[in-house]
């Protein structure tokens, strides 16, 4: 049960991994879809501790605002943390951080391969154009997807 919020927002995750790698863009929209389906699993009781997830959103929020500044991370990126983590157990936070990172490698090693034979300024997939950037989307969706398997 302590999951159901994340396997709700799976296709929502899906369809994020969809537009950061072919726009390099997580639309407000999306943030805003995750965002509410946080509001309505609070307000049928599904995530109990909620005072340590807002917590957690905040601090993430808070963090993630001054990468944004110094350009390591994009606004979307940020507000879908934000917006994402309080769907995450509490007690799940330290693997979902594990996930996260072990989800960035893995991406930046197959985008990378992904951008030799695909690539090029040709390419109708900017995140396969751009250089120099990683589609964060793409990693945080993942590591929310493959969570609950873990819980």
């Amino acid at each position: 049960m302590q999951d159901l919020p994340l396997i709700l927002a799976a296709p929502l995750m899906a369809a994020m991994i969809w537009t950061d790698l072919r726009h390099m863009r997580i639309p407000n929209m999306l943030v805003g879809a995750v965002a509410l389906l946080g509001i309505g699993c609070a307000i049928l009781g599904l995530m109990p501790d909620l005072g340590m997830r807002l917590i957690a959103g905040g601090a993430v929020f808070v963090a993630g605002l001054g990468l944004f500044a110094i350009g390591t991370m994009g606004g979307g990126d940020v507000k879908m943390l934000a917006v994402l983590v309080p769907l995450i157990p509490p007690e799940a936070l330290p693997s979902f951080a594990v996930l996260l990172s072990a989800t960035m490698l893995a991406g930046v090693l197959l985008l990378t391969g992904a951008r030799r034979v695909a690539g090029g300024p040709e390419s109708a997939w900017v995140s396969l154009r751009a250089t120099g950037r990683y589609p964060l989307g793409l990693s945080i969706a993942t590591a929310a997807m493959i969570l609950p398997l873990a819980i």
